[in-house]
């Protein structure tokens, strides 16, 4: 955390360099929420290299976590900093909306400074709107990359497992019967792959009721908002894989419904899938939703199966514990150390 301090201290002097990544700054906020115009980008995240990228990472985040982002780029997403890990180029993306009245200079710095940041203009809690214009824009302006995987702040990715995963299924896809990832068979992986126009892979929840009881405020859900008796069958928000082809049909079919459902997992592979006759499938690792202690141990059980791939920190519970990412990345660094 010693060198964000500094690095804010440094670049805090070289804010008038900004300029090229705020070039929608100025508009007001009445002109931009609920619009897919980006306030800061960075259009040559993917076109500045010359090979294809693999593997994207798309982090969706909240405009005033500093720290979170500072810490994640630090651990497990430094792995977008590599040119090559595990046979595997990756690329990583923050997402925030629009949560203040004028653009920060924190947040400017920030996206100067690190290129990684797609600061929409749309509102911050909105996630699935979030979601929506950034694969909108990774359409765009990152057409040269094959693997989307979608997670969140405030919880910690074994992407060190994740890049051998896109590893196996880039290489020999055609041989997919009998293929082992650390005794986790993925043919399943690897068929969908050869054989299907979809590839969407979760943590999978059957169909289940809405909450219809107004006292839980926060997952309350009216009949005019879902007039249906249960869900689809949908994938956790803490992560998902897809190709580009999936995701682009995400897009097209999600954006045209003027007001989407408002919880992103539920709507984007659950309700629309549904709609396109495909469904979300198993991820064949584990994710862990609880205490970061117990997924520490979780990690340094490498025989574990299946092998932990998410897990959640304490930020998921909303404690100021940014020692999670890196006590656990610590863990992998150690685990994968003949491999880094």
């Amino acid at each position: 955390m010693i060198i964000y301090i500094v690095w804010q201290a440094l670049i805090s002097r070289n804010s008038h360099d900004n300029q090229f990544y705020e070039k929608h700054a100025t508009v007001k906020r009445n002109k931009l929420r609920n619009t897919s115009i980006p306030i800061i980008e960075n259009v040559n995240l993917c076109s500045k290299v010359l090979y294809r990228i693999d593997l994207l990472i798309v982090i969706i985040s909240v405009d005033n976590h500093f720290l979170d982002r500072q810490s994640i780029r630090e651990t497990f997403g430094a792995v977008a900093d590599s040119t090559l890990t595990m046979n595997v180029h990756s690329q990583r993306l923050f997402v925030i909306g629009y949560g203040i009245e004028s653009i920060s200079e924190e947040i400017s710095n920030e996206a100067a400074s690190e290129e990684d940041l797609l600061y929409l203009s749309i509102d911050d809690k909105s996630a699935t709107l979030k979601e929506l214009y950034a694969y909108q824009w990774l359409s765009k302006h990152c057409p040269n990359v094959t693997y989307t995987f979608k997670t969140e702040d405030d919880l910690f990715i074994n992407t060190l497992l994740l890049q051998e995963l896109i590893r196996e299924l880039k290489t020999e896809p055609q041989n997919f019967q009998g293929r082992f990832l650390h005794n986790v068979s993925i043919d399943n992986m690897l068929l969908t792959r050869l054989g299907s126009q979809t590839f969407l892979y979760g943590w999978a929840f059957q169909p289940g009721k809405p909450v219809r009881n107004e006292t839980v405020k926060l997952f309350y859900v009216d009949w005019k908002e879902y007039p249906f008796e249960l869900y689809p069958r949908y994938c956790s928000g803490f992560g998902y894989l897809m190709d580009d082809k999936t995701r682009d049909l995400l897009v097209n079919e999600g954006l045209k419904q003027k007001q989407p459902f408002r919880f992103a997992d539920i709507y984007l592979t659950g309700m629309i899938p549904e709609k396109l006759n495909f469904v979300c499938d198993i991820l064949p690792f584990g994710y862990y939703q609880g205490t970061n202690e117990i997924c520490q141990k979780m990690l340094i059980d490498i025989h574990k199966i299946p092998p932990l791939l998410v897990c959640s920190t304490g930020r998921h519970v909303e404690q100021n514990v940014f020692t999670d990412y890196y006590r656990s990345w610590n863990i992998l660094k150690q685990i994968y150390a003949d491999k880094l």
